[in-house]
């Protein structure tokens, strides 16, 4: 028994060693694992160690990464190249660093005077490169961080002059991807903000730019030098047939332009754009039901409009499309042309539908050049898309009206997709990005949420759902003070809370906060404006009154003292309306509006209502319509009565669908719609039908029939008894304006 147990021991091993044998027998010299060399293992890690800024082990890679390069630098006898990318790949790590805020951090004492460390890298760096032609990449590299870092510092002016440098110094030979990165770069110095200046040197922040305010805008000599930029990097595309290049150049030029609200340039640099994209679209008509007939079968083909869509693949189209849609439709809600938003707007549904976002799920888009490297692009984030569909959906549908108004219906769906987990796309984020962009996507995210709530808070006044708004606008108020945006958004609050004391009839607190919305606000702003015209209707609102008191007291000497007292308004009414022209459809038909109301000849004031309804319907903007017809009404009282009785029905249907409940019978047996206008309404309707009862003409009185005075009768004690409901409901309005003001 034991010897077949001493020859299963040698067996074993024999099988190891004929095992071993052969493995090293088949290793070839050229197959075998060399040892790396100190420098360029250390100068390599940081690209095996680096992990995005929301992974759990971000903090510790740049640690990791840091001690290796500064290590590196350490060692003797370095080659220049490995020098040179240690100098590089530490001034770029140590710029993460302080744009993840790192280094101004208590809590990350490895990151104190990286800004020091950060400058040395730069400039030792720099010298290496210019002494070797060989290292002239390096040389274009470092020249960009350096601009960057200068403008971190508040070196505007410096950092700006180190971009027109580098572009000047660029030679035929050098790689395209280059110099399309230096001039993004510098139309990225000259679009961004000023740098915020500290009360002393050693409190400065350095680091990228926080969210601007709107106060915060580029000079007019900047915007003409990032649109000249832009200019010449298409200029130089087309010379080198990189189409691409020149596509991303117009939708820069396009985004510039939507920027700087200069609209008069817009709409052909979005022909321009949409022409090298091949799109074009028909303006569409009146908005239709669009339901199939009974007979219609399964098979029938779709609505051209579905049709004719056309779709991308290719990541870096599908970001130039989405981007380019998203600044039309806004522009063209702007300047009040819905049939022009209408169609574009349907298009950028079905590319969001079709799953366009996950093309780049990260954001990032290649352009592919015929030398060198890809130009690799940072666009919007794709959840920052997905969110700012349902704004520009909801800012883009004026209308009101309805059980279901879609501008409510988009906010409402806005909001709830920002709560819901997994909704919008994950947070991707390249591995070169900071803490720094991860708290950009979140603060632009924020401040969508915040733009949803104005629009659900602005429809919510509009539709007389009270409650409702004063919930929103407490939310709107908590939001912005937890993201640290209120100041922000300050104005447009003070201006939400104007329009809701102004809905109620509390007139001392929308004055007041009118005048809080125009100190908040830049002059010649959109909010500016809208504050102005809201003091202005509270002004001629009381005049109207002073001058109505003074006709039930004494009518002598009225036209003497109504120009005493509009001495003062039409001065501020004067400059309004200067000021209105240009600021997009909403702002000129409010300036036409006004201008009818203080025009002295009947003539003029008709054309000027003319105007502003036409400007209304055009952007389906029926909250204005309605006042408009009212007023149109008003002009033909006495001249027209079949005209404005029809003007009237057409008012009143408006004013009755502005709050109309979501399902029948939710109304609990109340007036929901306008009442103010439909009070004014109702008065109008029952003074017109009294005059034509109470006819004093002879001929008029044995024309009536019996049965249709009884008619008439029976129809003004109905529209009486209405009329005093609308009055109650009024009533109660005040009264609850005046509560919110107590409280």
């Amino acid at each position: 028994m034991s010897q077949p147990n001493d020859n299963l021991r040698p067996f074993k091993r024999i099988k190891l060693d004929h095992d071993m044998s052969a493995s090293t027998s088949s290793m070839t010299p050229s197959s075998s694992l060399r040892t790396v060399p100190p420098p360029v293992l250390l100068v390599s890690l940081p690209g095996l160690v680096a992990h995005p800024p929301n992974h759990r082990y971000y903090v510790l890679s740049l640690q990791i990464s840091l001690d290796a390069l500064r290590k590196c630098l350490c060692l003797s006898a370095l080659s220049p190249e490995i020098e040179c990318r240690a100098w590089t790949g530490l001034a770029e790590l140590g710029m993460r660093v302080i744009a993840s805020g790192f280094s101004e951090s208590e809590d990350h004492l490895w990151a104190k005077g990286i800004e020091i460390e950060v400058d040395k890298a730069l400039s030792k760096g720099a010298i290496i490169a210019q002494k070797h032609p060989s290292l002239r990449p390096f040389k274009h590299h470092i020249a960009l961080l350096q601009a960057q870092f200068s403008h971190w510092q508040h070196k505007t002016k410096y950092a700006r002059t180190q971009i027109r440098n580098l572009i000047s110094s660029f030679l035929p030979t050098d790689p395209p991807y280059i110099v399309y990165s230096a001039h993004l770069a510098a139309v990225s110095l000259f679009t961004s903000p000023q740098s915020l200046t500290s009360s002393s040197p050693s409190t400065a922040h350095i680091g990228p730019v926080p969210p601007a305010s709107p106060s915060s805008r580029s000079s007019p000599q900047d915007i003409h030098a990032a649109l000249s930029v832009t200019q010449d990097m298409e200029s130089h595309a087309f010379k080198h047939k990189h189409h691409q290049v020149a596509l991303l150049a117009q939708v820069l030029r396009l985004r510039i332009l939507v920027a700087a609200n200069m609209w008069p340039d817009v709409a052909a640099a979005i022909q321009r754009v949409e022409t090298a994209l091949g799109l074009s679209y028909e303006p569409s008509s009146t908005p239709k039901a669009r339901k199939p007939s009974a007979g219609s079968s399964k098979d029938a083909p779709k609505p051209e409009s579905e049709t004719m869509f056309i779709m991308f693949e290719d990541p870096f189209e599908a970001a130039m499309v989405v981007h380019t849609l998203v600044m039309s439709v806004a522009y063209f809600t702007h300047v009040g042309t819905s049939n022009e938003a209408s169609p574009r707007l349907t298009h950028l549904h079905a590319l969001l539908d079709s799953g366009v976002l996950d093309l780049f799920p990260d954001g990032l888009v290649q352009i592919p050049l015929p030398t060198g490297p890809p130009l690799i692009i940072q666009s919007t984030h794709p959840r920052i898309l997905f969110l700012l569909a349902f704004l520009i959906s909801s800012a883009a549908k004026r209308d009101a009206v309805g059980r279901k108004p879609k501008r409510k219906v988009f906010a409402m769906e806005g909001l709830a997709a920002c709560e819901k987990k997994g909704v919008p796309p994950p947070l991707l984020l390249p591995i070169w990005s900071t803490l720094g962009d991860v708290e950009e996507v979140e603060q632009r995210l924020a401040r969508i949420k915040a733009d949803l709530m104005c629009e659900l808070l602005a429809v919510s006044i509009m539709r007389s759902e009270f409650v409702e708004a004063e919930n929103t606008l407490a939310q709107l108020i908590a939001h912005t003070r937890n993201y640290h945006i209120f100041p922000l958004f300050s104005a447009r609050i003070s201006l939400h809370h104007a329009h809701l004391a102004h809905a109620l009839g509390n007139s001392a607190r929308a004055l007041q906060c009118y005048q809080v919305a125009m100190e908040h606000s830049e002059e010649g702003d959109f909010v500016h404006v809208a504050a102005q015209a809201g003091i202005i209707s509270l002004d001629l609102a009381g005049y109207s009154n002073q001058l109505a008191a003074e006709s039930r007291s004494s009518k002598t000497d009225r036209k003497g003292k109504q120009r005493e007292i509009s001495i003062e308004p039409c001065v501020s009414v004067v400059t309004f309306l200067r000021t209105c022209r240009g600021k997009g459809g909403t702002l000129d038909a409010i300036g036409h509006i006004l201008e009818a109301c203080f025009s002295s000849e009947m003539l003029k004031a008709k054309q000027h209502l003319k105007i502003a309804l036409s400007l209304a319907s055009s952007s389906q903007d029926n909250h204005l319509r309605a006042l408009i017809l009212a007023l149109i009404a008003s002009q033909y009282f006495y001249t027209a009565r079949d005209h404005c009785l029809s003007t009237l029905q057409t008012c009143e249907q408006l004013a009755a669908g502005l709050g109309v409940p979501l399902h029948k019978g939710d109304g609990s047996g109340g007036f929901s719609g306008n009442v103010h206008l439909a009070l004014w309404i109702g008065r109008h309707f029952l003074g017109e039908f009294r005059r034509i009862i109470y006819c004093k003409v002879g001929i008029l009185k044995m024309m009536l029939d019996i049965h249709k005075q009884s008619g008439q009768q029976a129809e003004t004690l109905q529209r009486s008894l209405n009329n005093a409901k609308l009055e109650e409901a009024l009533d109660a309005l005040k009264d609850r304006g005046l509560a919110g003001m107590q409280s």
